[in-house]
Order: C-alpha cells, then sequence, then structure tokens
C-alpha cells in the first residue's frame, strides 16, 4: 500500500512541478507590456528591410507577404500573421491609434500600458477575442500600429517582436 501512494505522490508532484513551468495568461500579459517599455525605451534596432521610401527591422523567420499597399503590410511567421499599419501623416507624439482604440466598443481590452519619451507616445494593449486562448495584440508609437491575433502561451514573444518592428520604422 505505501508503495502505491509513494507512486501517487510522485506523480502529483511531477504533474504540479510541469504545470508550474508554464506562464500564466496574467503573467505573460504582464511580463509582455513590460518588455514593450523597455524595447521602446531602448534604441531601435537597425533595419533589414525597405519598402518604397520604408525602412524597418524584421525579426529572424520574420517575411513580408503583401505590401502593395506600403501603408498597410502584411507580415508572417510561420502561420502567424500581423498587419502593419503606418500612417506617414502623423508625428512620433501621435495618440490617433490610440485614441481610436479607446473609442472602439467593440474591443474589450484587457489590459494596456502607454509611455511617451522624447517627444513619442506609443502604447501596447491586449484585447480579448471570441476564442478561448486567444487574444488581439496591439503596439502603436506615433503614426505606425501592428495588430496580430496570439494565442495565449506566445503574447510575450508576439509583443516583444511586434515592438522592435514598431520601434524601428523610419519614413524617409
Amino acid at each position: 500500500m505505501s508503495r502505491k501512494w509513494l507512486h501517487a505522490l510522485t506523480l502529483l508532484l511531477l504533474i504540479l512541478g510541469l504545470s508550474g513551468c508554464n506562464q500564466s495568461v496574467d503573467e505573460q500579459i504582464a511580463s509582455g507590456l513590460k518588455i514593450t517599455e523597455t524595447v521602446f525605451a531602448e534604441k531601435p534596432e537597425d533595419h533589414t528591410d525597405k519598402i518604397g521610401d520604408i525602412q524597418l527591422f524584421l525579426p529572424t523567420k520574420f517575411k513580408i507577404e503583401d505590401s502593395s499597399d506600403k501603408y498597410n503590410i502584411l507580415i508572417s511567421k510561420g502561420k502567424e500573421s500581423y498587419i502593419l499599419f503606418i500612417n506617414d501623416r502623423e508625428e512620433s507624439d501621435s495618440k490617433l491609434y490610440y485614441n481610436l482604440l479607446k473609442e472602439d466598443s467593440s474591443k474589450e481590452i484587457i489590459k494596456e500600458h502607454t509611455f511617451e519619451k522624447d517627444e513619442s507616445f506609443g502604447f501596447s494593449a491586449i484585447s480579448k477575442t471570441e476564442k478561448e486562448n486567444e487574444f488581439e495584440l496591439i503596439v502603436s508609437s506615433g503614426g505606425v500600429k501592428m495588430t496580430t491575433i496570439s494565442q495565449a502561451k506566445n503574447i510575450e514573444d508576439n509583443l516583444h517582436e511586434m515592438t522592435k518592428i514598431v520601434h524601428s520604422v523610419k519614413i524617409k
């Protein structure tokens, strides 16, 4: 009988240990938003791609799928799709995309974070989608905004990469 208890206890400890390795959605969100603030405070990444008069950095595995409209660019990483919106008429301190998000009653914002530095304004936000464990991620700085639909387990990584891209965009 004691051997069965030992096996049950070992199995229970293994399950608890493995479940502790996964971050909760709240932890992913908090960590992702903290990362966006850190990336925006740093120097932008060097440009790796160019679309017309727009220069930007794309992390490894990211590729431009469609840039027929240089102000609405479809980017992918594997099966994930991202949309990069660029409004070259907005200044770096523009709150246009932030105000539009706040006025959109169809969005259920879970968490958001704004930042201001050197006459620049930016934000990151996470909103619910209709599917469980799936979220809309938005990262914006001035007239540049990027969105994607993300699985809960990828929130932190996606926010990090999206912020690097958005922060790097330069319009000549």
